[in-house]
C-alpha cells in the first residue's frame, strides 16, 4: 500500500511508544489491526499513565527539591516551575492516552487512504513525501534541550540524584512525545495534501475541456466523491488528534511563556554569584523555546497546507460551475458543505491550528509576560520594604 509506504520511516518509532497502532498487512485486502496491536498499546498506556501518577505526585508535594536555583528562585518563579513540569505529565499522558483511545478510528483513516490510493494510482499518481531533514532539525533540537537540561540539572542544581532522574525522564518523555507527534501528523497531512492536490490538479483541468460529453460527466462525478472520501478522512484526523494537540499546545504556549519569563527574570536578577549561571539559565530558556517554536512551526504548517488544499477545491467546483448545466447539481452537493464551512484543524475545538497560530500565541506570550513581570516587581518590592523596615528597627 502506498501510505504504508509513505509514512513506513515515521511510523515505526510511532508504533513503539503508541502513538500509532500496530497494523499486519502490507496489501489493502490483508491491512487489519491486530489484537496484539491494541493490547501493546494499552501496556504502554499503562506504564506511561502509572509512572506519570508517580512523577506527579512528587513535583507537587516536594516542589522545593525540584528547584533549579535553590538560592534565586523566589515563590513566583518556583510556582511557575512546579506547574511547566506537571504539565509537562499531563501533556505527554494525554498524547499516549489519547491516541490508544482512538487507535482503531485512526486504523480505519489509514485504511480509507489505502482504498483510494488504488484510485489514484491508476491515474498516474507517483509523488511521496520525505520529512528526513525536518527530522534531522526537529530531532537535533529536542536532544538540545535533554542536553543542556542535563547539564544544568546534574552540574549546575542541587536537586537529588533521584529527583534528577525523574526530572531527566520527564523532559524526555515529553520531548519524544512531541517530536513523534509533529513529524508523523506532517508526514501523514503533507501526503494527503499532496494527492490532494493531484485530484485539484485534475479537476481544474476540467476549465479547459468539452464539458458536454458523457465521459466528463463521469469522471468529475468520480473525482467530486473521492475529494468528498478525502475531506471526510481529513476531518477524522482531526478528531483523532484533537485531544493530543489541545494538551500539547497548552504545554508549549505556557513553556515559552514560563521560560521566556525565566530568561527576563535572571538578567534582571542580581542574586547570581556569577555569570557563568546567569548564561546557563539562559541558554536552557533560550533553547528550550526554540525547540518549542520549531515543533509548533511543524505542525501549524502541515495543518495549514492540507487544509488549504481541501478548501481549494471548492474555488476549483466554482470555477467549473458555469461550464454546463449538468455539472451543476453535481456541483451544487459538494459546495454546499464547503462554503458553509470551511475545513480548519482545532485542538478539540478550543482554537484553530493553521499559520496564524504562532502569530497568536506569541502575542499572547507578550501579553503574560508583562503580567508576570509585574507580579515580580510586586514582590521584590515587598522584599525590600521588609528590608527596610527591619534595618530601621535596628
Amino acid at each position: 500500500m502506498k501510505i504504508y509506504q509513505d509514512i513506513w520511516p515515521i511510523s515505526k518509532p510511532s508504533q513503539i511508544f503508541a502513538i500509532l497502532p500496530f497494523y499486519s498487512g502490507d496489501v489493502e485486502d490483508g491491512f487489519r489491526l491486530g489484537g496484539l496491536g491494541r493490547w501493546y498499546g494499552r501496556l504502554v498506556a499503562l506504564i506511561i499513565l502509572i509512572g506519570s501518577l508517580t512523577f506527579g505526585e512528587d513535583v507537587l508535594f516536594a516542589s522545593k527539591e525540584y528547584r533549579l536555583v535553590a538560592s534565586a528562585q523566589g515563590d513566583t518563579e518556583e510556582i511557575n516551575r512546579t506547574i511547566e513540569t506537571l504539565l509537562c505529565i499531563i501533556s505527554y499522558t494525554m498524547v499516549v492516552l489519547s491516541s490508544v483511545q482512538n487507535a482503531s478510528k485512526h486504523f480505519r483513516t489509514l485504511h480509507d487512504i489505502a482504498k483510494i490510493d488504488e484510485y489514484l494510482l491508476a491515474n498516474g499518481f507517483r509523488e511521496t513525501y520525505s520529512c528526513r531533514n525536518l527530522a534531522i532539525l526537529v530531532t537535533s533540537a529536542a536532544a538540545g534541550v535533554l542536553a543542556v537540561a542535563f547539564y544544568y540539572i546534574h552540574y549546575r542544581s542541587g536537586i537529588g540524584a533521584k529527583r534528577q532522574i525523574i526530572l531527566l525522564l520527564i523532559y524526555f518523555l515529553q520531548l519524544l512525545y512531541s517530536t513523534l507527534l509533529a513529524l508523523y501528523l506532517r508526514t501523514l497531512m503533507i501526503n494527503l495534501a499532496q494527492r490532494i492536490g493531484f485530484l485539484n490538479q485534475k479537476l481544474d483541468a476540467f476549465n479547459l475541456q468539452d464539458c458536454g460529453h458523457m465521459e466528463n460527466w463521469r469522471e468529475l462525478s468520480t473525482l467530486i466523491e473521492v475529494l468528498c472520501k478525502f475531506r471526510y478522512i481529513s476531518e477524522n484526523i482531526n478528531c483523532v488528534a484533537g485531544v493530543s494537540l489541545l494538551f500539547y499546545f497548552g504545554f508549549s504556549f505556557y513553556t515559552v511563556t514560563n521560560q521566556s519569563y525565566l530568561a527576563f527574570a535572571t538578567l534582571t536578577a542580581g542574586s547570581f554569584s556569577s555569570k557563568i549561571e546567569v548564561a546557563d539559565t539562559i541558554g536552557l530558556s533560550c533553547i528550550w523555546v526554540l525547540a518549542e517554536t520549531i515543533t509548533m512551526i511543524v505542525i501549524c504548517s502541515a495543518c495549514d497546507g492540507l487544509a488549504s488544499e481541501v478548501n481549494g477545491t471548492a474555488q476549483i467546483l466554482a470555477r467549473i460551475y458555469g461550464k454546463s448545466k449538468q455539472f451543476q447539481n453535481l456541483i451544487d452537493k459538494f459546495l454546499a458543505k464547503s462554503i458553509k464551512q470551511d475545513l480548519q484543524f482545532t485542538a478539540y475545538g478550543f482554537f484553530s491550528i493553521d499559520n496564524s497560530t504562532l502569530f497568536k500565541i506569541f502575542s499572547a506570550v507578550t501579553t503574560y509576560l508583562v503580567i508576570l513581570i509585574q507580579f515580580q516587581q510586586l514582590e521584590d518590592s515587598k522584599v525590600e520594604d521588609i528590608s527596610q523596615e527591619e534595618i530601621s528597627q535596628v
